[in-house]
């Protein structure tokens, strides 16, 4: 890289010092010409003034020589003044510039007596060949600068991108075995049964005095009886009535028989209730080693670097950034699975001052001939210092969202709580969870929901896993009756689909400019079980349409059997346009019919969609 550098420069110089053999008419019109190019494209300055200073001194009249001393003086003193006062100067105030200072030397040319001064039309057709030669070689020299990238960093983001693979085939490997492992039992086998029974005779009936009469006689109905009772309690939870009043005719023991049978059933059963728990927590993991698989499997293939197929558009960028006061480096772009463009460079404000991202944003939408948009997290300024930024391509919908609460009457916190944020690609997700119960317990509970579901789709997870990333850790938390529902609602502003998961949630409603649709599901809420059912649905939103997320107690405010029927005709009802005022007018109108009582906590999200 370095050698391919230096070899530009050691042309760039050579070109110097040619362009001053160059004469028309008696003019040297390349020399101010090249000289403003190569400051420019942020050629080494002193070195090319140098090498042109020389290339004058050697080729160059003395009478000539003067005045392009002088112009370069005057294009050198006028770009800088350019970059003190707006810092950055751009091609046509420098070429401008060159222009008229070789113009006003050429005319002044007869102050130092020269024997054949130059005719004033042909300093007028030099200043027109000097400004036109900027123009055109400025971008020329530019991209001859730019640099390409080497074939060792893409093999050294193969060797990375491979690793990763072989990880994610690892975790993957892990995950099966795991899967493979027994499943989840609900009944005693027939082994586990007999076992139950030798260790209840071996425990009783061998120093029972009667044991040879029930056990070594064929016609013996012992065995039998135990069998029926053991079988009863497994499926009734106690002792069949009949097979007692039977052993109670053929064991004078029976009652503690009986006792210790019960005895050693709940042994049983609460062993079983450990090992199914293992099992759970061997199938939990087993889902969290698919997760860590999907996520290193999703950064090998998730995005390419294009970087050198683009070079000619990043010169571009390059380019105009200059022009904009803007010194970009290192510039790299990415392109996803959807052929959306990600680019990232370091950059520097020329001069003192600081630079408006927007310049920046113009430059990079201009030059790789895409909408682009700073990152969410940018930076607005850009400094002297410089630092790394990151632009993605625009989308092609913008949001407004807003929240209208009410807390259950005697309570003051809602056990409601919904989360608005968004995450790359476009994607704007709502959330809204609603704890068992109401107060500061479910309240402390859907939070806790909401927090996870935000780290593990923040991580890179897909909302499937994240889910089942979040109820897995809810099970292994284990707190009875402490569970909260799940609605998710993930908006791509790319192409206006929107996706809905509903775990247990209420329904969520669409309005269109025809009328309100109702997206309902059913399943049970997070934490019940550690295999949970997830289902998604999708639709296509429009320009002007809006989303309504609600929680139970709206609905069950309604009073009505059918409460989604009876809120989409409330949703019809409402005029308003604007996401805050719609939901406060829906949250007025519900308490219109209950009296302005709240018998449940009572959240509503609006989300209006429009095109940009």
């Amino acid at each position: 890289m370095m050698k391919r550098v230096s070899t530009k420069q050691v042309m760039l110089y050579l070109g110097g010092f040619l362009v001053c053999r160059i004469s028309w008419m008696g003019c040297f019109p390349l020399i101010p010409a090249y000289f403003t190019a190569a400051c420019l494209a942020d050629a080494a300055f002193g070195m090319i003034s140098t090498v042109i200073m020389a290339g004058i001194v050697l080729f160059v009249p003395v009478t000539a020589a003067i005045k392009y001393f002088m112009a370069l003086m005057v294009i050198l003193v006028t770009m800088k003044l350019f970059e003190w006062a707006e810092g950055r100067c751009t091609v046509v105030c420098a070429a401008t510039a060159a222009a008229i200072a070789t113009f006003m030397m050429s005319m002044t040319s007869v102050l130092f007596a020269a024997s054949n001064p130059i005719k004033w039309y042909t300093a007028v057709l030099e200043a027109i060949f000097v400004f036109s030669v900027i123009m055109l070689g400025t971008r020329m020299m530019d991209s001859f600068l730019q640099f390409s990238l080497v074939p060792e960093k893409e093999e050294a983001g193969n060797y990375q991108e491979t690793r990763l693979a072989n990880y994610a085939d690892s975790f993957n490997g892990l995950s099966r075995i795991f899967s493979q492992m027994s499943s989840v039992q609900k009944e005693f086998s027939s082994d586990q049964m007999d076992r139950m029974r030798s260790e209840l005779t071996g425990s009783l009936c061998v120093n029972c005095n009667q044991c040879t009469l029930c056990w070594q006689r064929e016609e013996s109905p012992m065995s039998s009886y135990l069998a029926y009772m053991l079988q009863s309690l497994q499926r009734i939870g106690e002792p069949d009535h009949e097979i007692v009043v039977q052993m109670q005719e053929y064991c004078p023991y029976t009652d503690a028989v009986i006792q210790e049978a019960v005895r050693i059933f709940e042994k049983a059963r609460l062993n079983l209730a450990w090992y199914n728990r293992l099992l759970e927590n061997r199938e939990i993991i087993a889902q969290q080693l698919d997760a860590m698989a999907y996520i290193m499997e999703d950064c090998v293939s998730e995005v390419v670097e294009v970087t050198h197929e683009m070079r000619k558009q990043l010169s571009d960028v390059k380019f105009r950034a200059k022009e904009r006061g803007v010194i970009v480096q290192s510039p790299h772009l990415y392109e996803d699975k959807d052929e959306r463009w990600e680019y990232t460079c370091d950059a520097y404000a020329k001069g003192t001052g600081c630079i408006s991202m927007r310049e920046l944003t113009r430059a990079v939408s201009a030059g790789l001939g895409r909408n682009m948009c700073p990152h969410r997290d940018e930076r607005t300024m850009i400094s002297p210092q410089g630092a790394t930024v990151r632009f993605e391509e625009d989308t092609h919908f913008h949001e407004t969202h807003a929240v209208a609460r009410r807390v259950k009457d005697g309570d003051t916190v809602s056990g409601d709580n919904y989360s608005f944020f968004s995450m790359d690609h476009g994607q704007m997700v709502m959330m809204l969870s609603d704890g068992m119960g109401s107060g500061s317990r479910a309240c402390k509970e859907s939070e806790l929901v909401l927090e996870l579901l935000e780290k593990f789709l923040e991580a890179g997870f897909t909302k499937e896993t994240a889910l089942k990333m979040m109820n897995s850790a809810m099970v292994i938390r284990g707190e009875d009756d402490l569970y909260s529902t799940v609605d998710i609602c993930s908006l791509d502003l790319y192409t206006g689909v929107c996706e809905f998961y509903k775990i247990g949630a209420a329904a969520t409603f669409i309005i269109h400019a025809d009328g309100v649709e109702c997206m309902e599901a059913c399943s049970l809420p997070v934490g019940v079980s550690h295999r949970m059912e997830i289902k998604n649905t999708k639709k296509q939103l429009k320009d002007g349409e809006f989303l309504v997320m609600v929680t139970d107690g709206v609905l069950e405010c309604l009073q009505t059997k059918d409460a989604e029927a009876a809120m989409c005709e409330v949703l019809k009802q409402s005029s308003s346009r604007h996401p805050g005022q719609m939901a406060d007018a829906i949250l007025d109108a519900l308490l219109e019919q209950t009296g302005g009582r709240a018998g449940d906590d009572m959240t509503i999200l609006v989300c209006g969609l429009w095109r940009k």
